[in-house]
C-alpha cells in the first residue's frame, strides 16, 4: 500500500508542475503580446498620420437628451416594510416593495389607479398600506389590523 502512495503523489507532483509550466508559458506569450511586436505603441507622429487618412463622420449629431416631466419615484417607509411609489398627475404607481424582516407580502394593487395598497403581515399583524398622489407626490397611509382579519384589496 505504501508504493501504492508514493507513485499516487508522485503524480500529483507531477501534475503540479505541469500545471505550473503550462501557466507560465502562457503568462510569457500574454506578456510578450499575442500578435508579436507589431504590437507596439504608435507615436504621436503615427496617430496624427492615421487620423489624416479617416475619412469625415457621417454619423449624424445626437439630439439633446429630453427632460421627462414625470416626476422621479419616491421611497417611503411604512410599519412592516418599504415601498418605492410614483405619480403620474393623479395616477399613482407601486414601483416595488420590501417587507422587513418577519413581515411578508399578503396582497398588492400596484396600479397605476387613483389608489394603490400592499399588505405587511407579520403573524397575526397586518399593516395595509393605502398610497395616492398628492400634489404630484406618493403619500402612504397605515392601517393596522391586529386581529389578521382580511380586508380584501384596497
Amino acid at each position: 500500500m505504501d508504493r501504492r502512495r508514493v507513485l499516487m503523489a508522485a503524480g500529483w507532483l507531477l501534475a503540479a508542475a505541469v500545471t505550473a509550466g503550462v501557466g507560465t508559458v502562457a503568462l510569457d506569450v500574454v506578456g510578450a503580446g499575442i500578435l508579436g511586436p507589431q504590437n507596439q505603441p504608435l507615436s504621436q507622429d503615427d496617430v496624427a498620420r492615421a487620423l489624416e487618412t479617416v475619412p469625415p463622420s457621417t454619423t449624424p449629431a445626437r439630439p439633446a437628451p429630453t427632460t421627462s416631466s414625470a416626476p422621479a419615484p419616491r421611497g417611503l417607509t411604512v410599519p412592516g416594510g418599504r415601498i418605492v411609489a410614483q405619480c403620474a398627475g393623479d395616477q399613482v404607481t407601486l414601483m416595488s416593495w420590501s417587507p422587513d424582516p418577519g413581515y411578508r407580502v399578503d396582497d398588492f394593487v400596484r396600479g397605476p389607479a387613483a389608489t394603490a395598497s400592499v399588505k405587511f403581515k407579520n403573524g397575526g399583524t397586518e399593516n395595509t398600506v393605502i398610497v395616492v398622489c398628492r400634489d404630484g407626490e406618493p403619500h402612504a397611509e397605515s392601517v393596522a389590523d391586529e386581529s389578521g382579519g382580511h380586508h380584501g384589496r384596497g
